[in-house]
C-alpha cells in the first residue's frame, strides 16, 4: 500500500509539473541528438546528408513513464550553409500529455583559421501541447482508503486542451578541427523558446508560458594514438526553475578502419548514473545508454531511469583529409 500511495504521488506530480512547468524533454545521449542541443549543429557533418533517431523511455518503473521520441535530417551545402528538420513527441504513458514539436533549422560557418570554425544556427517551428483530463489525476481525487477514485470530481477547469505556438531557437558553436592536434576542443551556447510560447490550459492560472531553456556546452577530443580518442564532455541546462548539469567521458575505440566501439558514462548531477554502449560502422553509429536513477525517486523506480537509443547515419563523402566536427556519443 504504501508503494502503491508513492507511485500516485509521482504519477501526480509528473502530471502537474508537465502543465505548469513545461519543462522541455532531457537526454542522456544529448549530443546524439545535435539539432535538439544547438541549432548551429545543423549541418555540422563529415559527409552530405546526416538521419539521426532517437528514442527515450523515463522513469519506466512509475505509473506513467515518458516516452520521448526524435528525428532529424540535416544537409551540408555549399558555401558553409547548412539545413535540416527536426520533429521531436513526448508522450506520458497514460497519453494524459502530448509534447510535439517541428522546427526547419539554418546554419552558417565561419573558417576562423584554416581547422578553426564557428558555426551560428536557427530554427523555426511549431510548438503543441495537448492535454487529456480524463487522464489525469488530482490530489482532491485521493481516497485515504482506496487511493485514487476517479468518480470524484476535481474541481479543475480546463479552458483549453491544446496549445499551438509558432517557436524558434538559436545558438553558436565553436570547434577546432585541426587532425594534427592530439586534442581539439569545443563548446557551444544555445537559447530555445525566445518568445515564451503561450500555454494556458487551466482557468486562472497565471504562470502559462513555456520558460526560455539556455545551456552551454562543451568538451574535448583527445586522440591517444591510431587506436583510441577520449573525449570528456558536459552540458549545463537551465529553464524556469529547472536546471540539469551532466558531464562524462566517451572512449572511442578503433577495431578496424570505419569500425568503432564507443564506451562511455554519463553523471547528471542528483539524478542518474548512464553507462553508454554504442558501435560505428561506416557512416552508421548506434548508442545505448541506461539510467541508473539515484535521486530521491530511485525507491519509487526501483533504481530504473530508463533507457535511450540513438540511431544516426551519415552518407560519407570523399573529403582530402580528417577533419574533426563533433564527437560520436
Amino acid at each position: 500500500m504504501r508503494k502503491l500511495l508513492l507511485l500516485s504521488v509521482v504519477s501526480l506530480f509528473i502530471s502537474i509539473n508537465c502543465l505548469r512547468a513545461q519543462v522541455d524533454p532531457h537526454f542522456t545521449q544529448y549530443y546524439a541528438y545535435p539539432l535538439w542541443l544547438n541549432p548551429a549543429f545543423t549541418g555540422a557533418i563529415d559527409g552530405d546528408w546526416r538521419v539521426t533517431a532517437n528514442y527515450r523511455s523515463q522513469l519506466p518503473g512509475i505509473i506513467s513513464p515518458l516516452h520521448t521520441q526524435g528525428l532529424t535530417g540535416d544537409i551540408a551545402l555549399p558555401k558553409n550553409i547548412g539545413i535540416g528538420l527536426t520533429i521531436l513527441n513526448q508522450v506520458t504513458g497514460d497519453g494524459s500529455y502530448h509534447y510535439t514539436s517541428g522546427y526547419l533549422s539554418l546554419s552558417y560557418q565561419v573558417r576562423l583559421t584554416r581547422y578553426k570554425f564557428l558555426r551560428g544556427g536557427f530554427q523555426l517551428g511549431m510548438l503543441n501541447r495537448r492535454v487529456d483530463p480524463a487522464k489525469l489525476q488530482f490530489g482532491n481525487q485521493f481516497n485515504p482508503v482506496i487511493g485514487y477514485d476517479p468518480s470524484l470530481t476535481s474541481n479543475e477547469i480546463f479552458s483549453h486542451q491544446s496549445a499551438t505556438s509558432l517557436d524558434g531557437s538559436a545558438g553558436l558553436m565553436y570547434f577546432d578541427g585541426d587532425p594534427s592536434k592530439s586534442f581539439n576542443p569545443f563548446i557551444g551556447v544555445s537559447l530555445y523558446h525566445p518568445t515564451q510560447p503561450n500555454s494556458r490550459f487551466l482557468s486562472g492560472m497565471n504562470d502559462n508560458k513555456v520558460p526560455v531553456r539556455y545551456s552551454i556546452h562543451g568538451g574535448i577530443r583527445f586522440q591517444l594514438g591510431n587506436r583510441a580518442e577520449l573525449i570528456p564532455h558536459a552540458v549545463y541546462l537551465q529553464q524556469g526553475n529547472a536546471s540539469e548539469i551532466a558531464g562524462g567521458m566517451v572512449c572511442n575505440l578503433k577495431i578496424e578502419e570505419g569500425k568503432d566501439l564507443i564506451l562511455g558514462s554519463t553523471y547528471r548531477l542528483n539524478d542518474a548514473i548512464a553507462p553508454t554502449i554504442g558501435l560505428h560502422f561506416n557512416g552508421l553509429t548506434i548508442g545505448l545508454s541506461y539510467d541508473i536513477n539515484i535521486s530521491q525517486l530511485k525507491t519509487v523506480s526501483s533504481s530504473n531511469g530508463g533507457y535511450e537509443l540513438s540511431i544516426s547515419f551519415t552518407h560519407q563523402k570523399k573529403i582530402p583529409e580528417a577533419r574533426f566536427i563533433c564527437p560520436r556519443l
